[in-house]
């Protein structure tokens, strides 16, 4: 069955007169959207190998990157002297300690303020 028999046979059922040239106009617009589709399924081709060509360049220049980092320095001795070298150990063991102790004292007084609070509770919630 050719084109011509099935607008014929429609036609035909139709009570309704249609209008010459509906089916060229018909047929021409659903080739623009068959067209329409095509270039969007191109479009979103050209994005999707867009993106893997970022995303492969960007693996690329991290890679790179981290290879062209020095590697990490030895250790070495900082002080040539051992009496030097525990002096400066027991500074910064002093330091440390005496930060130790301002956080333990501040979590000490946050504990005490929580205290306060759960007893207002208490006696709120009892009364």
């Amino acid at each position: 069955m050719n084109d011509e028999e099935v607008d014929r046979l429609i036609d035909e059922s139709l009570e309704i007169p249609v209008p010459e040239g509906l089916s060229a106009r018909l047929e021409a617009h659903i080739d623009a959207l068959a067209a329409n589709e095509k270039k969007r399924k191109n479009g979103r081709l050209m994005y999707r190998a867009t993106a893997a060509a970022a995303i492969a360049l960007l693996c690329i220049s991290i890679f790179l990157k981290t290879e062209k980092q020095s590697p990490a320095p030895s250790m070495i001795d900082t002080f040539s002297n051992p009496e030097e070298a525990a002096v400066a150990a027991g500074q910064a063991l002093a330091f440390m300690s005496a930060q130790l102790n301002k956080g333990i004292g501040k979590v000490e007084n946050a504990g005490q303020e929580i205290e306060k609070v759960n007893q207002l509770l208490d006696k709120h919630l009892k009364n």
